[in-house]
């Protein structure tokens, strides 16, 4: 099953793509409103995004070097950002949220079906929300995520650790028993 998304950036390289503006008409028909997919050295610059069920913006494995800059966010499902495994040096700049993710506002280093990779050095530098709340995220253990001194942020630390239990419960039914199944046929 695949995700149904407003908007897809799929296989570039150093693009500049200037005012996003994704606000379905039914944003809640969608997964995501935008999705980042296998995109290196890209600018995505000044934007509003009304989300989906899912996500505002879910960046797909093995997207890196990116650049987010001046975004205003409306997270209507369980995330504002998803940051899928494998995508790395990913730079989010000046990111209103206006409201708050179901689940968590940032989750980084999630499952992909494709990519086990940890996700690194993924930064946030002025996020905030538009209520003054603390922007909540967690993390697969061993990403690495940072926040800059201006973020106003919260580790949901037990969300972390069971984000990280998921991941290996995934991975060892994909990779151990799933091959395992198919082996005896």
């Amino acid at each position: 099953m695949s995700d149904r998304n407003y908007k897809s950036y799929e296989f570039l390289e150093s693009q500049v793509i200037e005012d996003v503006e994704l606000v379905p008409d039914d944003p809640l028909s969608y997964d995501d409103s935008m999705k980042v997919y296998m995109c290196n050295n890209c600018m995505f610059h000044g934007g509003r995004v009304v989300g989906g069920k899912e996500d505002c913006i879910d960046i797909g494995r093995e997207s890196s070097g990116n650049a987010f800059r001046q975004f205003r966010l409306t997270p209507l499902g369980k995330y504002a950002f998803t940051i899928k495994g494998g995508s790395n040096d990913n730079y989010f700049e000046d990111t209103l949220l206006i409201g708050h993710g179901k689940v968590v506002d940032i989750e980084v280093g999630n499952w992909s079906t494709f990519n086990y990779d940890l996700s690194t050095n993924t930064l946030f530098d002025d996020i905030r929300a538009s209520d003054d709340k603390p922007v909540t995220y967690c993390y697969r253990l061993g990403c690495k995520v940072r926040f800059t001194p201006i973020c106003h942020v919260k580790h949901l630390w037990w969300r972390s650790i069971l984000l990280t239990i998921y991941w290996w419960g995934k991975y060892i039914w994909h990779r151990v028993l799933k091959q395992k199944d198919n082996m005896g046929k």
